[in-house]
């Protein structure tokens, strides 16, 4: 399989897609959105293959979604100024949504190997993995908010509970792998220097078990999610969405608007003014 913005390795009966645009930090791109999917569903009814491993190349796994705006109408909000539909806002979170409720109940096990940066659309793609093995490196977080964005993704309160989501979303706080694994955003933080070493054992652990009884497990776990509402929380956020897409032209004066900033002064500067905003209150780790 060639792709552009991936790798895929297989061994052992253990496959390994890693996020490959270390040039940008693996920031997610609607190319890499697109390739994701055709590794996915062509493995996912391979019956040799046992699990997933998701890593990234370079200093991080992912800083987020592509802020640049160049070819990602996918994974950023459709363009404030374009005259677009209810119907087309819907569409747009549709698809963005059900691309990660996917991935949360692919018929495999899948891992995320994490290091460094690990925001935005890089934090959900390793929340809806189903083990997320962390370096003491890693840095988690979803600054959406500060971007006058909601969050992509309704697990945060499953996983960590309504008063620690509130606080990390509201503020857009990040938070290292020691207090990502002990709210249990993650599964284990371990010294970066064992971070592959311990994948790997989580690995070749679920290669050896039986495929089938995973899929049933995992797919009876998931439903007692459904049933306490996770389905409709991706139902809704679609419509959370599609408002705070129409309120993109309503950005306060007194409000910092990441998205002028940007095409004004560039993206690294409205990266940094996003981020200066809760630093000083906050400081990154």
């Amino acid at each position: 399989m060639n792709y552009q913005t991936i790798l895929y390795e297989e061994a052992d009966r253990i496959g390994t897609i890693t996020l490959n645009r270390p040039h940008k930090m693996n920031a997610i791109n609607d190319l890499m959105l697109e390739e994701l999917d055709d590794v996915l569903r062509a493995k996912e009814t391979d019956i040799d293959l046992k699990a997933i491993v998701i890593r990234g190349a370079g200093r991080c796994f992912s800083v987020g979604q592509d802020l640049s705006g160049e070819g990602n109408a996918e994974v950023m909000p459709p363009d404030s100024k374009a005259d677009i539909s209810a119907k087309g806002l819907i569409e747009a979170g549709t698809r963005w949504n059900r691309r990660l409720e996917y991935i949360f109940n692919y018929l495999k096990p899948i891992v995320a190997e994490v290091h460094g940066y690990c925001l935005g659309l890089g934090c959900y793609l390793a929340m809806a993995c189903d083990i997320t093995v962390a370096g003491e490196d890693a840095v988690f977080g979803d600054p959406s908010l500060r971007m006058g964005l909601i969050t992509g993704i309704p697990l945060w309160t499953w996983f960590i509970g309504t008063k620690k989501t509130k606080e990390l979303l509201y503020l857009g706080r990040y938070i290292d792998a020691s207090e990502a694994e002990e709210i249990c955003l993650i599964n284990r933080a371990v010294p970066s220097d064992i971070l592959g070493e311990e994948v790997q054992r989580y690995a070749s652990a679920l290669a050896i078990s039986p495929g089938d009884g995973m899929v049933v497990v995992k797919e009876s776990i998931n439903a007692q999610m459904e049933a306490r509402g996770v389905g409709a929380g991706w139902r809704f956020l679609t419509q959370m969405q599609t408002i705070n897409w129409m309120q993109q032209k309503q950005i306060l004066a007194n409000e910092f608007n990441f998205w002028e900033v940007r095409d004004k002064k560039g993206l690294k500067t409205a990266i940094k003014e996003r981020d200066d905003t809760i630093e000083k209150f906050f400081p990154k780790p």
